[in-house]
């Protein structure tokens, strides 16, 4: 493995011209640029004032500060990026495109599947040719042409879409003005309860479901009207087949989705300690390989000066070499032990932590279990729960502002529960 790093500002220009294989970059604390590739030889790392050069002819690694501004052209497979906040753009990528916690991104062309999750500005995309996952985009959503199904969930400004399959969208807040969604398949939307839209669905399959407040019906035909609040919002919504349009609110307590988001984030951290131990086993063996090498150098410059015979010189450096060679395979069957100890208490982690997931389902499915139909606006409560009907607010207000997780808002109203029984 080839290793190659340069140092920068904490806000470097980098531009990734090629890379022939699979790429994962990812941003750090570090005012330094770091490519790790298979083979050293074909890659490339060329550094001209503040601007970074990257080019590879096989899989690599890339580490760089989180405010770079990252250039990239063409990636021949699969991407991934991960906790940048500066300016990101991709020409094109042959495979799959990963992102994870980005500023925001603008992309041409994907030619697989493209997954993005917590956006905290604008994401732009030309083309995917695959389906397309989108997660948390809190600036402008605009994915243009989707070649087959668009999953979409919490964006929080305008979004524009078209999808040659079918598309879902789930909206737990609807502060944007525009949304244009245009679907090859079956077109599901769900927007919540106060939302204020005027929505317009047309359905070529003559086929159009509704679910609002007042009741469920379903019409046979090809275009329908309706305002939902003071009509904020212009809501646009076309499809090849059925159109699903719900305004209810939904089930936060979900547990597909906690499953989902548990195995996500215990991924990401795994993914992360693991790093944390790569990095310290490769500083070390260097270390140690460094303090060896100088010693056998001084050595070497002893043994030259000694006289000795050239028979006898050959043997005292080759037992040198031999221990160098054993304390090697020491520091490497000690860091080995450390990983495997680490990867043991990840695995415990994960154990644990499927079980309390298994908990919260079987109090779920109880008969017995109070269920929660969340409301975003205070309804008149009886007297004698003013107190915690003001604590149910202060949470989901919480929840809206994004300042607590689903997860902390679950276990705070579990919590409240308790507290009433």
């Amino acid at each position: 493995m080839g290793q190659k790093s340069v140092s920068t500002s904490l806000a470097p220009k980098v531009l990734i011209q090629d890379v022939h294989g699979d790429m994962q970059v990812k941003g750090w604390d570090r005012p330094e640029v770091m490519l790790r590739t298979s083979t050293e030889e074909q890659a490339v790392l060329e550094q001209k004032e503040d601007s970074v050069q990257i080019s590879c002819h096989g899989d690599c690694v890339i580490r760089l500060p989180h405010e770079a501004e990252v250039e990239t052209h063409t990636v021949n497979g699969n991407a991934f990026f991960k906790l940048l906040k500066g300016r990101l753009s991709i020409d094109r990528v042959a495979g799959s495109l990963d992102l994870r916690n980005i500023e925001s991104a603008q992309l041409n062309t994907i030619q697989g599947n493209l997954l993005a999750k917590g956006v905290t500005g604008d994401l732009t995309v030309e083309r995917v040719h695959g389906n397309a996952i989108a997660r948390d985009i809190q600036g402008l959503c605009m994915l243009k042409h989707i070649g087959g199904n668009l999953d979409l969930r919490d964006a929080e400004q305008d979004i524009e879409s078209s999808a040659g399959g079918n598309i879902r969208v789930r909206l737990c807040l609807v502060s944007g003005q525009n949304y244009h969604l245009q679907a090859g398949g079956n077109l599901h939307c769900h927007v919540p309860e106060e939302a204020s839209v005027r929505a317009t669905l047309t359905s070529s399959a003559s086929r159009i479901q509704l679910k609002l407040p007042d009741g469920k019906s379903t019409l046979a035909e090809s275009s329908y009207s309706l305002s939902l609040g003071d009509g904020e919002a212009a809501m646009t919504l076309a499809a090849k087949g059925s159109i699903l349009f719900v305004c209810q609110e939904a089930d936060w307590v979900n547990a597909d989705d906690i499953h989902d988001e548990f195995d996500e984030v215990f991924a990401e951290f795994s993914e992360e300690i693991g790093q944390q131990v790569s990095d310290q086993v490769e500083v070390q063996i260097e270390a140690q390989m460094e303090i060896l090498n100088e010693q056998l150098s001084k050595l070497e410059v002893m043994i030259g000066t000694s006289g000795m015979l050239p028979e006898d010189v050959e043997r005292a450096m080759q037992r040198a070499r031999l221990a160098s060679e054993k304390a090697n395979v020491r520091v490497q069957e000690k860091m080995r032990r450390a990983q495997e100890k680490m990867d043991r208490k990840l695995q415990a982690a994960q154990r644990k932590a499927e079980l309390k997931m298994r908990a919260v389902e079987r109090r779920k499915q109880s008969p017995h279990r109070r269920t929660w139909n969340f409301e975003w606006s205070p309804s008149a409560p009886p007297t004698a729960e003013t107190t915690s009907d003001e604590e149910r607010l202060l949470i989901l207000r919480m929840l809206e502002e994004k300042k607590i997780s689903i997860e902390e808002a679950e276990q705070l109203l579990t919590a409240l529960e308790g507290k009433q029984a």
